[in-house]
């Protein structure tokens, strides 16, 4: 089955009702690796709560690597932590997040003569025509991005101290990305390492300066801004979805949390 197109028609995330029955199976073995969860840049949403009590607003807290195989169009598929093969590219994603999970309301055409089917946000008063959920990821945390050419061999991506290593013996290279998610302040912002390429010391440096920004977050002088920091892809349809959600997020972000108290 072919990728689906999520076309963006109805704009209005107030809410939406839990319970939908389960789409059908929208993808078939060749995309499979597009399902799950996919780290996504920081994207705005609208604080319904004063910023004091914003941390209590996000129970979880957790800590994943993902690695994502970069297409020959640019576009990323992410999967389990696997091997590296010779002669591709790749991103890995160290992620600790702060967060609470959210949703939108999704309702799923028929398919059409070309065997897509059209993905549309609902409004909240329209929850009953919803099909599907997607959750999304809402809150604050810290990243290390590593883009990597595998030159030679094949390389373990789920080690990032073995990137280093195979680094080192010259069998990849790439470059590294340090980023906050929503924390800010002037302590934050001298804890940031600048690396260059990929090393040994440049990923322990990183991973030391990530656990010293994460020490921060409760600081009175550190600056808290929850940001939708991921989504979970239930629908498939890997980089055009992806690209569906990224649209509907920016252009009417969501209220977070969904009610105050």
């Amino acid at each position: 089955m072919q990728s689906i197109l999520l076309l963006i028609a109805i704009f209005a995330l107030g809410g939406c009702a839990t319970q939908f029955p389960v789409p059908d199976t929208l993808g078939d073995p060749k995309n499979a690796s597009s399902y799950g969860y996919h780290p996504l840049d920081p994207l705005p949403v609208n604080l319904t709560i004063d910023k004091a009590k914003v941390l209590d607003a996000m129970p979880d807290e957790t800590m994943r690597i993902a690695v994502g195989t970069v297409s020959g169009d640019g576009g990323i598929t992410f999967g389990p932590a696997k091997l590296g093969a010779e002669g591709k590219n790749y991103v890995v994603v160290l992620d600790y997040i702060k967060f609470a999970t959210d949703s939108f309301g999704v309702a799923l055409s028929a398919k059409n003569e070309k065997g897509n089917r059209v993905a549309t946000l609902v409004k909240a008063s329209e929850a009953a025509t919803a099909n599907a959920v997607v959750p999304v990821y809402v809150g604050v945390g810290l990243r290390l991005t590593a883009d990597i050419y595998v030159k030679k061999g094949s390389i373990n991506l789920g080690n990032l101290f073995g990137l280093g290593v195979a680094a080192k013996a010259e069998q990849v290279s790439g470059t590294l990305v340090i980023q906050t998610l929503g924390v800010s302040g002037p302590e934050v912002s001298g804890l940031i390492p600048m690396p260059g390429d990929i090393s040994e010391s440049t990923i322990q440096n990183a991973i030391l300066a990530l656990a010293s920004i994460k020490a921060k977050i409760y600081d009175s002088k550190t600056s808290i801004t929850p940001r939708v920091v991921g989504v979970y892809n239930n629908l498939g349809g890997g980089e055009a979805t992806i690209n569906g959600f990224i649209s509907s997020l920016l252009q009417q972000p969501i209220p977070f949390p969904r009610a105050s108290k």
